[in-house]
């Protein structure tokens, strides 16, 4: 697959202007006051709103825990003053010698119930016994009837303390002359007050009981306080007496009347068990009961405990009130907090425990949080757009004041920008003394400034351009005279090395070859002079091999004859051979044609390089690799010597150096040398290829 590379896109963003950016001053000044002042506003009176709020909210929750609380103690006072009434004392013995008969069998009791309810409902029926029995408890409900009305009281009891039996209730219900220690509501909380009551000893003792589902009473919400009736010091009976929710619910709704109490319309007070659930009616079942119910029922309230709330036309022990309030305020604390109520509403909650005897139940006075903070969203509305009225002024205000400050800046800018095109003739106009007027100016003395500069620093100008000029021409004509001289000592080499190898080499080779044919003529020598013969033909041959040298360094003959690689291979292996240095030569491809020129530049390059390494590198092996490229020609030499340094390289003596480089630079390459202390030296040559139209 064909990879597509990225494309680049340079993006050049116009820079602001001055005018663009006091208009964007004056927007976010304003913006930014506007922003801090209106929160810190909204902040202040939202805070405000709530410690006024949660102080009224805390001012209802005190109320209604008094409330409460006095109510509590109201009916602890009203068992305990009943429970001591004579009165009281003679009817519980009446009934409990009354009802001794009826205890003796189930069919007993339920024809006195039986009875009992028909009585209620006024047939006395023909029962001697039950009919008198029957007559007891009327004159009974002759004085404890109005008590139960005057005080709020759901039902009163009379139980036998020694047996369990209820032998008297001013209502009559399933659980009249049932017994509380084995018979069928021995399990409910009427039977716990009772038996706390019935084993006490104490004659002002009294035992609360929370709220349950009470069978008899249609499985209302039923609460009981129990008190020991005594007669000097023996127990007769217990007195136990029925609350009423509707006296609590009477507390906590003041009487339906909670939205003129401070509550407004969201507003409620509420009693939780240690269970999480109420113990009184919620204010919205009260108001609109199906609308609360359909909210629950959307917020995943279990289906039959709504249903149980329908028919039982009550929220007590049925409404989970599971929330952050209800918890801290069951830990025992007493505190203000915003949290979500048990409907997922955001409320302003205070909490505290009730100090009630036997029951642990915690008090919340809550207001939405959207009716008690109204006023501040409303604040906060005209903070938003009193502030986008400001900041249109403050928009208009820098519109027109950047215009005024701008103006003659844009004139003085386009005058700078003309002085910057080289229009020096031009001015700016100084309009008002003021800052701007003298920038105007300055600028205008700058200008006269400048051209009188420019005037005298074009001239400098020309006439270092001038020198510059007759110093490359010096330069140029340095570096023919350099190439020429190069090229005639070449020639000059050339030409010597020619003539001691046609003169002086072939004259001393005859004088060998005469020697020879001399020594064969002459008749046998005597042992000295034969000697002194051989001598002369070994001094001879010594001379014809430095010539043979000499004749190499001026111009070795592989060069002219087989080309540069050939000289190259003989001057590494005459390397090795005189100075016993190990040179490995590498040559890529093997057979590179070079023309004339180069070849002899390439070669006195090498030379001069291996010269360096005999002389101050101290190495013992030297890597040589020449290759040949599509445009240029490389030769790479490498030695493990000592290494050379920069400031060796920049030495303004090192003539060799520099020879190598003007060697290359003729033909428009470079030698570069690099090298570290102990590391060895790296020589690297560079020569462009020969053009087409150059011979090879």
């Amino acid at each position: 697959m064909q990879s597509i590379a990225p494309c680049s896109y340079n993006v050049r963003i116009s820079p602001i202007k001055l005018k663009t950016k006091l208009q964007l001053s004056f927007v976010l000044i304003g913006f930014i006051s506007i922003v801090i002042t209106g929160w810190q506003a909204y902040v202040s009176a939202r805070a405000s709103l709530e410690d006024v709020t949660f102080q009224r909210l805390t001012v209802l929750r005190e109320t209604r825990r008094l409330q409460i609380e006095h109510y509590f103690d109201r009916i602890r006072t009203d068992i305990l003053s009943y429970a001591a009434d004579p009165i009281l004392l003679q009817h519980a013995r009446r009934c409990s010698k009354a009802f001794a008969p009826f205890a003796t069998s189930v069919d007993q009791r339920e024809r006195l119930r039986t009875a009992a309810f028909s009585a209620m409902a006024g047939d006395v029926g023909e029962n001697t016994a039950v009919g008198s029995y029957n007559s007891l408890l009327r004159g009974v409900d002759r004085d404890l009837t109005p008590y139960l009305t005057e005080h709020g009281y759901y039902d009163i009891f009379l139980v036998d303390a020694r047996s369990g039996d209820i032998i008297y209730t001013v209502k009559r219900e399933d659980d009249f002359a049932t017994n509380l220690l084995d018979g069928p509501y021995s399990t409910t909380n009427i039977a716990q007050v009772f038996r706390a009551a019935a084993d006490a000893d104490d004659r002002h003792f009294t035992r609360f009981v929370d709220f349950e589902a009470y069978g008899p009473s249609a499985r209302a919400p039923a609460a009981f306080v129990a008190a020991p009736v005594f007669s000097g010091t023996r127990k007769e009976a217990v007195l136990i007496f029925q609350m009423s929710i509707d006296d609590i619910n009477t507390v906590m709704t003041d009487r339906g009347h909670a939205e003129e109490s401070g509550l407004g319309g969201s507003g409620e007070t509420y009693i939780v068990g240690t269970d999480f659930r109420m113990r009184n009616d919620s204010r919205f079942f009260i108001e609109h009961r199906e609308d609360y119910l359909k909210l629950i029922g959307q917020l995943g309230g279990d289906p039959d405990m709504i249903e149980q709330m329908r028919d039982r036309r009550t929220s007590v022990l049925l409404q989970e009130v599971r929330t952050e309030a209800t918890a801290a305020a069951l830990r025992g604390e007493t505190h203000t907090r915003i949290i979500r109520d048990y409907r997922g509403v955001p409320v302003l909650s205070s909490f505290t425990p009730l100090h009630l005897q036997d029951l642990s139940w915690v008090l919340l006075s809550e207001i939405d949080e959207v009716e008690a903070l109204r006023s501040v969203y409303e604040l906060r509305e005209q903070l938003i757009l009193s502030g986008l009225m400001i900041l249109l002024f403050a928009i208009a205000l820098g519109f027109i004041i950047s215009q005024g400050i701008t103006r003659p800046i844009t004139a003085l800018t386009r005058t700078a920008e003309m002085f910057g095109r080289g229009e020096l003739d031009e001015r700016a106009e100084v309009g008002n003394r003021d800052e701007i007027g003298l920038l105007a100016s300055t600028l205008n003395t700058m200008a006269e400034k400048t051209k009188f500069h420019t005037a005298r620093l074009e001239d400098e100008i020309g006439e270092r351009r001038n020198a510059e000029q007759r110093l490359q021409r010096s330069e140029d004509q340095f570096r023919n005279l350099s190439r020429h001289l190069q090229s005639v000592r070449e020639e000059e080499r050339k030409s010597v090395a020619r003539e001691i190898h046609d003169e002086l080499g072939q004259r001393l080779t005859s004088l060998k070859l005469h020697l020879s044919l001399l020594r064969e003529d002459l008749p046998a020598l005597e042992t000295g002079g034969e000697q002194r013969f051989q001598y002369l033909l070994e001094d001879i041959d010594t001379t014809i091999q430095s010539v043979k040298r000499i004749i190499s360094q001026l111009r070795p003959g592989l060069l002219d004859d087989l080309g540069l690689t050939a000289a190259i291979e003989w001057q590494a292996e005459e390397f090795q051979k005189r100075t016993g240095i190990a040179c490995r030569l590498t040559i890529d491809p093997p057979d590179i044609l070079v023309d004339q020129d180069r070849s002899t530049a390439i070669f006195r390059i090498f030379q001069e390089t291996l010269t360096n390494i005999t002389r101050h590198a101290q190495a013992d092996r030297v890597d040589v690799t020449f290759r040949a490229f599509d445009s240029a020609l490389e030769l790479l030499v490498q030695d493990n010597g000592r290494g050379i340094t920069e400031s060796d390289i920049e030495r303004s003596d090192s003539f060799g150096v520099m020879g190598m480089r003007e060697r290359a630079h003729y033909f428009g390459g470079s030698v570069t040398m690099t090298g570290s202390r102990e590391r060895g030296t790296t020589v690297i040559v560079h020569i462009p290829c020969a053009q087409s139209s150059e011979s090879i």
